[in-house]
């Protein structure tokens, strides 16, 4: 055991708090406190404008299988975290994740999470399938009749718009999907490409394409949320 001397200042007034701790604990204390030394005040800190992240199917749900065996699930998550990190470096955003792991979530549950987490953007990321020629990314938003439906026709619009950078893509359509009928913040389901497609899968399973489509599609979130902020 060591001593572990922790100073803090309070205008005029300065306090040493002795606090016997472990080496290992110590050198966490140090790091930890010399990280947030870096990080301005919370109440000079903006808020964070939350954006839910879903990396579609995952554990028992294996989505869609390729013509040479990729699976969706396995393809949806690299490219969600990698989403995900890309926002949580970008300052005033932060994501939040549907499943971080191979795990089974429920469509009500992906939901409510993102509600709960209070998300103001739901980005659920797919791989599409069909026949073996149809190729490229295609991007769906909300039903008309959903309230937040233009909202989400313009993000969709701005995805596709990135996405067309790196790959073909289809117009931007509206679906009935359950995840799009249900949630009520602006909200798209990004079709990345087909994994049924021998060219698209290949690219699909290659970290530098995974890596491409994330940065894609954050592209067009950051692009949405700049405008919404113009608006005010």
């Amino acid at each position: 055991m060591i001593a572990y001397l922790l100073r803090t200042e309070n205008r005029a007034k300065l306090l040493t708090v002795a606090v016997a701790l472990s080496l290992p604990a110590a050198a966490m204390m140090v790091r930890r406190s010399h990280a947030m030394s870096h990080r301005p005040a919370i109440a000079d800190r903006a808020p964070l404008t939350i954006i839910a992240i879903d990396p579609g199917h995952g554990g028992r749900d294996p989505g869609a299988i390729g013509c040479h065996g990729a699976v969706e699930k396995n393809v949806t998550l690299p490219i969600g975290l990698d989403l995900a990190r890309l926002i949580d470096e970008a300052p005033g955003v932060r994501a939040v994740l549907t499943r971080q792991r191979d795990d089974y979530v429920g469509l009500r549950q992906r939901r409510i999470i993102a509600e709960r987490a209070g998300a103001k953007v739901f980005v659920s990321i797919h791989a599409n399938a069909g026949k073996p020629s149809w190729r490229g990314g295609t991007v769906f938003a909300q039903p008309v009749q959903n309230p937040e439906g233009k909202a989400s026709a313009r993000l969709a619009g701005l995805i596709t718009r990135q996405l067309a950078t790196i790959e073909p893509v289809d117009r931007q359509r509206r679906a009935d999907f359950v995840v799009l009928r249900s949630t009520r913040i602006p909200c798209v389901l990004v079709e990345t490409a087909y994994i049924t497609n021998p060219i698209d899968e290949r690219h699909l399973t290659n970290p530098v394409f995974q890596r491409k489509i994330a940065a894609a599609v954050f592209r067009g979130i950051m692009q949405f949320l700049m405008s919404r902020r113009a608006k005010k």
